[in-house]
């Protein structure tokens, strides 16, 4: 393995997971996570996985929040947060967008904690609470070293 973040880590142990499940990518990501939330320390993960056609991401459990945008066709998308943070395309058909923040104030709808979401290009988008019990070893901020813990002041992405 040659990546050594907790976010390689745990891509590296979701494509093996999706591997010995015959390429099936969410029953992948939910042993993956589930092994996770069982066996080791846990702050946070909150991922997106993408592949050429499909969407997948996770919030778990309740430290960090991950919106999800699931928009009909419209006008072309153009998104700012007023906090740096900006999306846009001209695509004019069905857009499912994830982020850590409301972008604006179109319909953005909070995911649960445990849920995971999936779209397939946008054309049909599901969810479900795949991990209902909080971690094992829950982890707080005061726990975390000071690199770590500034890493998550901005409420961004973790695992």
């Amino acid at each position: 393995m040659k990546g050594d973040t907790d976010s390689e880590r745990l891509f590296a142990l979701i494509t093996k997971e999706t591997a010995a499940r015959d390429g099936d990518v969410k029953a992948g990501i939910e042993a993956a996570c589930r092994w996770v939330a069982n066996a080791l320390p846990l702050l946070a993960i909150n991922l997106v996985l993408t592949t050429e056609h499909d969407l997948w991401a996770l919030r778990y459990p309740d430290v960090h929040d991950l919106f999800v945008l699931d928009r009909e066709p419209a006008d072309p998308l153009d998104h700012n947060s007023g906090l740096g943070t900006r999306v846009n395309s001209d695509h004019d058909g069905r857009l499912v967008v994830v982020a850590s923040e409301k972008l604006d104030d179109d319909a953005w709808r909070p995911l649960a904690p445990g849920e995971l979401v999936h779209t397939n290009g946008g054309v049909r988008v599901s969810s479900r609470v795949i991990l209902e019990e909080p971690p094992a070893r829950q982890l707080t901020l005061a726990e975390l070293d000071p690199r770590a813990r500034a890493s998550q002041a901005g409420g961004g992405p973790a695992v």
